[in-house]
């Protein structure tokens, strides 16, 4: 069964602790014929609830620049995870996804990929912090079909 490819998803927002997380995987976990992708789940209504928006004139063009300048912070942001994916020798790809809710994304992706495991980061969040202000990891294992291996805060 070693011998057999996986897919694995690889949650990344691009935090010190997402970083470490990826390479907790590669160092404890990770296969060397393991297809890695990380997916940086990009949360569709936090620019429209962001401050800007709010007080953009309705202009095609405003919209349209605002847009164009998200795609481009995207982009950077899937060029980093790809230079850390190569620092780390792990061979795969990096993509966006587009969710309401970071943790439905990061599922999304793993079943439109047919992942074998989902790797994620935990902030270390106690049980009542967690509670009040809900987490991404935390969402990610309850509802997730595919197993998921949840690297502890690391230091």
């Amino acid at each position: 069964m070693a011998d057999k490819q996986r897919t694995v998803v690889v949650a990344m927002d691009g935090s010190d602790q997402a970083i470490k997380s990826f390479k907790w995987f590669c160092n404890s976990i990770k296969h060397d014929n393991d297809k890695v992708v990380m997916v940086y789940a990009v949360e569709v209504y936090g620019g429209i609830y962001s401050t800007q928006w709010l007080n953009v004139p309705y202009s095609g063009d405003a919209l349209r620049k605002m847009i164009d300048k998200q795609h481009e912070e995207i982009k950077q942001k899937l060029h980093k995870f790809a230079e850390i994916m190569k620092k780390e020798h792990a061979s795969g790809t990096v993509r966006s996804v587009q969710a309401e809710d970071p943790g439905e994304g990061i599922i999304r992706a793993a079943e439109e990929l047919g992942a074998d495991l989902i790797v994620i980061g935990s902030r270390g969040m106690g049980v009542v912090r967690r509670t009040i202000l809900g987490s991404v990891s935390d969402y990610v294992l309850q509802h997730s079909h595919i197993p998921v291996a949840v690297c502890p805060k690391v230091s």
